[in-house]
């Protein structure tokens, strides 16, 4: 075992914490922008554009594209409807299930909406080459992963 693996992961761990606060900061910031211009928040917007993208869908569906709680979705959806942006419908063969739809004024927003990442973000994407998006997006999924990876009872 190399004697200096404690040190490097110390200083990964540090740099790793450092650069998720910063990617938070502009997100933040970002969303700010978003929600004092347009009138909605990131998250908001990202719901919006998953409902259009995924056309009538259940909020346990909107959850899973979006990677958000059944409570937390139910909360977007919630203010959304109120900005009319969405509209809830039952299923006229299964009055259990209710679809949300994105009405009229919604596709209205995000068509003149902004990226709901950061200013300047998707052309500094677009700039790298093939292989090192692909790279990100691979190391980006593997660490949301990690980050949800439960530890043993008993084990903290």
């Amino acid at each position: 075992m190399n004697e200096h693996s404690p040190q490097v992961a110390v200083s990964d761990s540090i740099r790793i914490l450092q650069s998720v606060r910063r990617i938070a900061q502009t997100v933040e910031q970002h969303s700010k922008r978003i929600t004092a211009t347009h009138n909605i928040t990131s998250p908001q917007l990202v719901a919006l554009m998953a409902i259009a993208q995924l056309g009538p869908s259940t909020l346990k569906a909107i959850g899973r594209a979006i990677h958000l709680s059944p409570s937390t979705v139910v909360g977007i959806v919630d203010r959304l409807e109120e900005k009319q942006l969405v509209r809830r419908e039952r299923d006229t063969r299964d009055r259990r299930n209710v679809h949300v739809t994105v009405t009229a004024a919604g596709e209205a927003l995000i068509a003149r909406a902004p990226s709901a990442l950061p200013l300047g973000f998707a052309s500094a994407l677009e700039a790298l080459p093939e292989h090192d998006r692909h790279t990100l997006v691979v190391v980006l999924e593997q660490f949301a992963t990690l980050l949800e990876v439960k530890v043993p009872a008993g084990a903290a």
